[in-house]
């Protein structure tokens, strides 16, 4: 394996960003996992970003 650097000129730094791809889905993957969590009591989905009032509000809507 060989390295090869090559500065992007249109970068202050010169740097080409790469590393944001494995984070971009995270947010979905955890509101995905309280919807799995509360499925029970109804709730089909949870807006983002999920605060406690706004899973609060989920709950109480699928009691409704």
């Amino acid at each position: 394996t060989e390295l090869s650097e090559v500065p992007t000129p249109t970068h202050p730094l010169g740097i080409r960003p790469a590393g944001e791809g494995g984070t971009t889905p995270a947010l979905a993957v955890i509101v995905n996992a309280i919807v799995d969590a509360l499925a029970e009591f109804g709730v089909t989905h949870v807006e983002m970003p999920a605060t406690p009032e706004r899973i609060w509000r989920a709950l109480r809507e699928a009691r409704a």
